[in-house]
């Protein structure tokens, strides 16, 4: 498949923030979160073709339709910002662009728009409200739906329903319609299964994007500040898109290639599944050993979850045969035995020992936790049946006036599980280059933050720590010794950092999977201080190459243990109401003048 055939069938769906000042689960969403399914469920439901629908051709000759959906109201309605919504057909200020991503794979980008870091929040009534802790308010933010084929974007569009057990779509032949959804077919001529598949492709809407849309003033050659930020599944695609933009940006700037070049400023990666050899082994210890007193499941279970990884044939085992599978494919293993090339992840039999390792280890060190846990999967303090975050924008973008409002003419749901089969069945789960991308990426002196809620059990705090100090890069060293310090907004203590130069880690107390719906004050002081270059403990002090965090060793808050919540279904409402309501309050707080 070449990326030209890629291209030509593809669309994908972005939405642009701009400032309002002067100035992600490496798996579908859990079944029990129903939320869009029980949307889907309510009644058929056909989109209309969107009108008045604005069409531009970019300098790279790509076509943009779009529309400005808060001039009708829609979500970012704060005099002088515009917001964009629409679709890049794939064949004015000083402020940054960041570009969002959300991960799954195959889990939109809109769920951190309208549940984390966007400029509104969709109220129980289905109304948008300011976010006052908005990632707008210091960047311009890209909110891109990728791989094609998530949430509004595209390959194809059928009229079909999904698969109440599976996910997966069904055609009107299969079963009852229930509306106008994207589809992956021709599946060999345009389907993205790979993370560096998804990283040219994401490289194009880019380009395109810059290129084209009035409101960055965008002029091919020239360059603008660019940060990458992104969550779960992203820990795969920041590493990787980073490294494959940092390519293609040098060929822009030797004149190889056309194109809008980027000044790389950050990278940040919230709790991220980023190398499954170094966070498989912390499943079980953080199911047992977290900072919340919760033991997940008995004895038996943690021995068995340990024992699967680090058994002969095991996890561990199973990914150094994916290894020693590419490293007898001619080119197909470089960099030292780190980085598996498209001459393997293309080859069929790796692409198949690949994912017999990914199933080993989710199957039997991860999973053991979703049948004996009781626990959520995002949030160990809550139930396995979740209601954080509510969801609320699943059935606000499936009403008629929004989508015409955005542009679009098909039914929204927040992942696709046909691309989260797709990736699984590539193997891509437990490729090994992206440990190495950011070794690349902090060499290059870009500042990388990475960041952790510390209740989240899938992308857990535990395995994110691991991965910060088993990158191998000049100032390893420097990192490691450096001390954990207090992470402050506003006089509060919201978790603990450790920082050496361009790079930190940070444990966020309190927060499940969306660090930046469970504690957005925090969110956005780590998301501003990376941008503008202070140390992230509490941004009063620049920056530089030797800049060190002091404190413990050790990060070692704990937290009063969490009960699990009643489990009648009176009971259960009302607790339920009362968490959303708690979280929704974090927004009543104005944020700090010295963020």
């Amino acid at each position: 498949m070449t990326i030209k055939s890629l291209l030509a069938l593809a669309s994908a769906a972005v939405l642009l923030a701009g400032p309002s000042t002067a100035l992600t689960w490496p798996g579908p969403r859990p079944s029990t979160k129903q939320t869009a399914r029980k949307f889907l469920d309510k009644r058929q439901y056909f989109p209309a073709n969107a009108t008045d629908v604005k069409t531009i051709t970019s300098p790279t000759n790509v076509t943009i339709r779009y529309k400005m959906p808060g001039e009708a109201g829609i979500c970012e309605t704060t005099p002088g910002v515009n917001s964009y919504a629409g679709y890049i057909d794939m064949a004015p200020n000083a402020d940054p662009l960041s570009l969002w991503l959300n991960g799954g794979p195959g889990s939109d980008s809109l769920i951190g728009l309208f549940e984390e870091l966007g400029p509104c929040r969709i109220t129980e009534d289905l109304k948008s409200v300011i976010n006052p802790y908005s990632w707008n308010n210091v960047s311009n933010m890209l909110f891109l739906s990728q791989p094609v084929g998530t949430g509004f974007s595209y390959q194809g569009e059928a009229i079909g329903s999904f698969d109440a057990d599976t996910g997966a779509f069904l055609n009107t032949s299969q079963a009852n319609a229930t509306g106008r959804y994207p589809i992956l077919d021709p599946i060999d001529l345009g389907t993205i299964d790979t993370t560096d598949l998804a990283a040219e492709a994401a490289w194009h809407v880019l380009q395109a994007f810059m290129s084209a849309l009035p409101s960055l003033d965008a002029k091919v050659g020239c360059s603008k500040e660019f940060n990458l930020w992104t969550e779960s599944y992203g820990g795969h695609y920041g590493p990787a898109f980073w490294n494959h933009f940092y390519q293609q940006n040098l060929l822009i700037l030797n004149d190889t290639i056309p194109g809008y070049a980027l000044n790389f400023n950050s990278l940040g990666i919230g709790n991220g599944i980023i190398d499954e050899a170094v966070q498989a082994a912390y499943y079980p210890e953080f199911a047992v050993n977290n900072t919340y007193g919760i033991k997940a499941y008995n004895d038996t279970v943690y021995s068995y979850a340990k024992f699967a990884n680090f058994m002969f044939n095991g996890c561990l085992d199973q990914i150094n045969y994916c290894r020693a599978a590419a490293a007898g494919i001619n080119g197909g293993l470089i960099n030292n035995g780190q980085t598996l090339t498209y001459a393997a992840t293309s080859n069929p039999d790796l692409r198949v020992q690949c994912q017999e390792a990914a199933d080993m280890c989710r199957d039997n060190v991860e999973s053991p936790y979703y049948f004996y846990g009781n626990r959520g999967v995002y949030d160990i303090r809550h139930p396995y049946n979740d209601v954080t975050p509510p969801g609320y924008y699943i059935e606000y973008l499936n009403q008629p006036q929004i989508q015409n409002a955005l542009g679009v003419n098909i039914n929204y749901t927040e992942s696709n599980n046909d691309i989260y089969w797709a990736f699984q069945s590539s193997g891509d789960f437990i490729y090994t280059n992206f440990l190495e991308d950011l070794e690349m990426i902090l060499d290059s002196g870009v500042r990388v933050s990475l960041y952790y809620g510390d209740a989240d059990y899938i992308c857990n705090w535990f395995g994110g720590q691991a991965i910060s100090l088993a990158l191998n890069y000049t100032h390893s060293a420097e990192f490691a010794a450096a001390g954990y310090q207090p992470l402050m907004y506003g006089g509060v203590e919201y978790g603990e950092v450790r920082q050496y130069g361009n790079f930190s880690f940070s444990r966020v107390y309190e927060s499940g999977h969306e660090v930046p719906y469970y504690q957005p004050q925090a969110a956005l002081a780590i998301f501003n201080r990376t941008l503008n270059h202070f140390n992230i403990a509490d941004g009063t002090m620049p920056v530089t190459a030797n800049l060190t965090s002091s404190g413990p060793a050790n990060a070692t808050h704990t937290a009063p243990y969490v009960s699990l919540p009643p489990t009648g279904s009176a009971s259960f409402a009302v607790w339920s109401s009362s968490v959303i309501a708690s979280y929704s309050s974090l927004d009543n707080v104005p944020p700090s003048p010295t963020g």
